[in-house]
């Protein structure tokens, strides 16, 4: 019985130990990572050329296997009427 009660008393404080060692910290929370290419087209795509540029290359960089399709629905491509048309490379 004594070795009984001996083994439940270090269980007990295993298990007290254990349970301690989940607290908190003082860091604040990791902020959110920003938004794949493929989970919606930033806005930088719709302000100008150049964020329209450096969105495509960005989706280029993306082998086949990780591509999947894109919403569209807000993108708004950039249009002025003001600029000559970006060369082609």
């Amino acid at each position: 019985m004594n070795k009984r009660i001996f083994w439940l008393a270090q269980a007990f404080a295993a298990a007290a130990l254990v349970s301690a060692c989940g607290g908190g910290g003082d860091s604040p929370a990791p902020a959110p990572a920003p938004p794949g290419p493929l989970e919606a087209v930033p806005p930088s795509a719709s302000e100008s050329t150049a964020g329209m540029a450096s969105y495509l290359a960005t989706l280029n960089t993306l082998t086949p296997e990780d591509k999947e399709p894109v919403d569209v629905s807000s993108f708004n491509p950039p249009s002025p009427d003001n600029t000559e048309p970006d060369p082609v490379s």
